[in-house]
């Protein structure tokens, strides 16, 4: 593997290995939703869900790569990555949508926190790293705030969330074609 100009900003390295960790959670917390979905029968928001959890831990794994190859020893903490002090379960699938969308928001903000520290301490080969991140998280927030709406449309009444379901389904066969049938 090719090793870049070694990190050394201890603020930059600790953010990282943050964010790397909070995508490391959000995948695990995308799989428990997927679990959840499937076991209510609600197969088609179930693989979004299992796509969404494997497109967070290949985030994880982009950001512990990034810090590998500019000579950071990477140490993967189970606590960090642990649902401590999370809920996981919710009593109607919409709250599940909503939970999302604040995890993408999170996402978000600490990429765009990484991003900032960056750009002020001219790290830049950092900030270029975490800059294609976030325009990609800009792009889930957005698909994030759609699909809640349109859950709590569907959970508005009773049984309706079944169709919203069967739309996501259509489409989740892979994350990416599942994103590229939105636009």
């Amino acid at each position: 593997m090719k090793k870049l100009a070694e990190l050394t900003n201890k603020e930059i390295i600790n953010l990282l290995s943050r964010q790397a960790h909070v995508e490391l959670q959000s995948s695990f917390l995308y799989l428990q939703y997927a679990y959840w979905f499937d076991n209510n029968n609600f197969e088609g928001i179930g693989k979004f869900f299992k796509a969404e959890s494997e497109e967070e831990r290949k985030h994880s794994v982009q950001i512990f790569d990034y810090l590998n190859v500019r000579g950071v020893q990477v140490a993967i903490d189970p606590q960090q990555a642990a649902f401590s002090n999370l809920k996981t379960h919710f009593e109607k699938p919409g709250e599940y949508f909503e939970a999302y969308l604040a995890r993408e928001h999170l996402n978000y903000s600490l990429l765009d926190q990484i991003g900032k520290q960056a750009q002020q301490t001219e790290e830049i080969l950092t900030h270029k790293f975490i800059g294609s991140m976030l325009e990609d998280q800009a792009s889930s927030v957005d698909e994030a705030e759609k699909l809640y709406a349109k859950a709590q449309a569907y959970s508005a009444f009773p049984g309706l969330f079944y169709h919203l379901d069967a739309q996501i389904e259509k489409g989740s066969q892979s994350f990416d074609t599942w994103r590229a049938k939105q636009s």
